[in-house]
């Protein structure tokens, strides 16, 4: 099998990604260490409460909150476990399906989750305190041209 050619276009598209994957890892640690340190909650567990925090209030199947983490099911139940316990997050089981679950905030959650996203957006301001607002916006500009979804 033919070793890939790594020309100037692969060389550049790999330097990209490797630059993308640091510098991610490096704000993925830092919010984590930053949520553990303020609010005694992981980075994990604070995902889990934003994407319930947006959804519905009725809440939101678990099946559906693993797809949009993009975590196993069994990911989702272990990580929402403990917020359960803490009465951050309500869990329910259909009335129409036993199989079938779903989970919604709390009042004490919202709250809770309030505090800490207030937190987590000055922390992200920060850590991309090096960049302009313009970078900032041409980032994120660069970064949805990348489609995913026919590859």
């Amino acid at each position: 099998m033919p070793h890939a050619t790594l020309n100037e276009s692969r060389k550049t598209a790999l330097r990209a990604w490797l630059k993308l994957l640091a510098a991610s890892n490096q704000i993925r640690k830092e919010l984590q260490s930053r949520l553990q340190d303020a609010h005694g909650i992981s980075l994990s567990r604070f995902d889990v409460l934003a994407n319930l925090y947006r959804a519905p209030a009725s809440g939101v199947r678990l099946s559906d909150l693993s797809k949009q983490l993009m975590v196993s099911n069994g990911n989702v139940t272990q990580v929402i476990a403990p917020l359960i316990k803490d009465g951050f997050v309500i869990r329910c089981a259909s009335e129409k399906d036993a199989r079938v679950a779903t989970a919604s905030l709390s009042q004490k959650g919202i709250e809770t989750f309030e505090a800490m996203a207030a937190d987590h957006a000055i922390w992200v301001e920060e850590l991309l305190g090096g960049l302009s607002h313009s970078e900032q916006q041409s980032i994120t500009q660069l970064l949805t041209q990348i489609d995913f979804k026919d590859k």
